[in-house]
């Protein structure tokens, strides 16, 4: 791909605060990086769509904010597709020490083990926790 074609491409999403934007949010981020010429059911698109569920789903159950949505930014630049979330809530909640009995609290390390690169970063009153994931043969996107 030469340097002029190493465009950036954004796809973002406002979804409310409820349990049915993670499903909304895994379909469109499917979706959108199939047409931007990921191949359908590789590791690099199942890896997007389960950081952006758990993602999400961590707004919807512990972050949200009332009257506020769950805003979803989804870029790709050469190589690595970045998904972020944002919360209205700046706090960072620390770690919890889980026991292997509990059925919840595993997203984030899941996030982890499935991205190249992961974060935190606040933004005014928000909080963005954001993922990267890079794609190896990439098929070219549809004209």
């Amino acid at each position: 791909m030469d340097v002029e074609e190493q465009e950036l491409r954004e796809q973002v999403w406002k979804f409310p605060a409820t349990p049915d934007s993670v499903r909304l949010a895994r379909r469109d981020v499917d979706r959108v990086v199939q047409g931007w010429g990921w191949e359908p059911d590789s590791s690099g698109v199942d890896d997007l769509v389960v950081i952006v569920s758990e993602l999400v789903t961590n707004v919807v159950l512990h972050a949200s904010v009332p009257g506020r949505d769950v805003l979803v930014r989804l870029r790709q630049i050469e190589d690595r597709c970045r998904v972020e979330v944002v919360d209205g809530r700046p706090d960072l909640l620390p770690p919890t020490v889980l026991q292997p009995s509990e059925e919840s609290g595993r997203g984030l390390l899941l996030v982890r083990k499935l991205s190249a690169d992961m974060g935190v970063k606040r933004a005014g009153g928000d909080k963005i926790v954001w993922a990267e994931v890079h794609h190896q043969g990439r098929r070219e996107a549809a004209a």
